[in-house]
């Protein structure tokens, strides 16, 4: 599916739709973003800068003289309802259409501290409040998104499988990130990593996030591998353990444990149920084995035009949310054991009317080399 599929007319139009009712619901007169991923979900822009006000009636985008001509080809689906403005300030220039009475503004949830003072100083006497408009009609995915992240990660286990064949002990966690980096470069298809690839090995895997470094990989080592890719501006993300030789009986156990939570999880992700329900349903196969306090995070995430899509986590620790379809998660439970191993399955679901489908069609098992 080619860019122009993705934002078709039909597509980007319903999630304008989309925001305006959201925005008619929550008695919101306007809608401003800068943030990246809700500009490029609005309008299909992904330049910058880049400011967006939605109004019921109308839409701007600004932006400036130099990208002016790439808005103009990435939103074309929005040409007969979105202008283009380049006058430089954007903030002043908003304020002008807006009018005297106060109104309700959103803005990006992301926003700094700083950066909301500013506006509520410039649009004053207007009401200006970070709000998750655009964010929370982010967490449900089209059939088009949903098809290009299923894109995204045959393409990213596409790299895995390309960079097993070129791992030796001997090498270390830095020089086979590298490969991982070299494998994306390769591809057309790939705009950037969605995240810095993890390479841990033997100790380093009890790091949840170990940062690779110039540790050297030796036979009987344990890798554990996580990386992910943006395809047309859609993130993967997968983990999968590999062994540099023949596994112990130990990390097979543990393995057994960590792969029986992911399935688990998977197996009860449908719509009704809560994050809560099923990071509880990984953890208490986690706990069960007798390692729970060393899954020492949540469960999963959202996924989509962010690695980390805001407004949903696997996680007792976070508001409650109920699954609906469309969402886009990852499962990924962990068992951790200090200064040994450790040993984590990540896929990515999405949730359908009657369950979810698994995006992921990587094996689970622990891959000898």
């Amino acid at each position: 599916m080619s860019q122009a599929e993705l934002f078709s007319p039909p597509e980007i139009q319903a999630r304008i739709s989309r925001i305006r009712k959201r925005m008619k619901l929550l008695e919101i007169d306007a809608v401003i973003s800068s943030d990246a991923s809700n500009v490029r979900y609005a309008t299909g822009f992904k330049g910058e800068p880049r400011t967006l006000l939605i109004l019921p009636d109308s839409i701007v985008l600004y932006t400036s003289f130099r990208t002016i001509s790439w808005a103009r080809q990435q939103t074309r689906p929005l040409e007969e309802s979105l202008e283009l403005s380049t006058k430089p300030a954007p903030a002043k220039e908003i304020k002008k259409r807006l009018p005297a009475i106060p109104l309700k503004i959103a803005i990006d949830q992301s926003i700094t501290a700083a950066a909301l003072t500013r506006w509520q100083s410039q649009l004053s006497p207007h009401q200006v409040e970070p709000h998750p408009v655009i964010e929370t009609i982010r967490q449900t995915k089209s059939p088009a998104e949903i098809a290009i992240m299923q894109q995204s990660q045959q393409i990213n286990e596409a790299i895995f499988n390309a960079v097993l064949p070129q791992i030796r002990p001997g090498m270390t966690e830095r020089g086979i990130q590298g490969i991982i980096l070299s494998e994306m470069a390769t591809r057309e298809e790939v705009e950037s990593y969605s995240f810095t690839p993890i390479v841990a090995c033997g100790p380093g895997c009890w790091e949840i996030h170990h940062l690779p470094d110039q540790t050297v990989t030796k036979p009987g080592d344990l890798l554990l591998i996580d990386h992910g890719i943006f395809h047309q501006g859609y993130a993967s993300d997968m983990t999968r353990v590999v062994c540099l030789g023949k596994p112990s009986t130990e990390m097979l156990e543990i393995h057994q444990v960590v792969n029986s939570a992911r399935q688990s999880a998977i197996d009860a992700a449908r719509p009704g149920v809560t994050n809560h329900d099923l990071d509880r349903i990984a953890r208490e196969i986690i706990e069960a084995s007798g390692h729970g306090k060393t899954f020492t995070h949540g469960l999963g995430h959202s996924i989509g035009l962010q690695t980390h899509d805001p407004g949903l986590n696997l996680s007792q620790n976070t508001p409650e949310v109920t699954l609906e379809p469309g969402m886009a998660l990852t499962i990924e439970p962990g068992i951790y054991l200090e200064n040994q191993f450790g040993i984590r399955i990540e896929d990515t679901i999405i949730v359908t009317p009657e369950g979810s489908k698994n995006l992921t069609s990587q094996q689970t098992e622990i891959i000898e080399l």
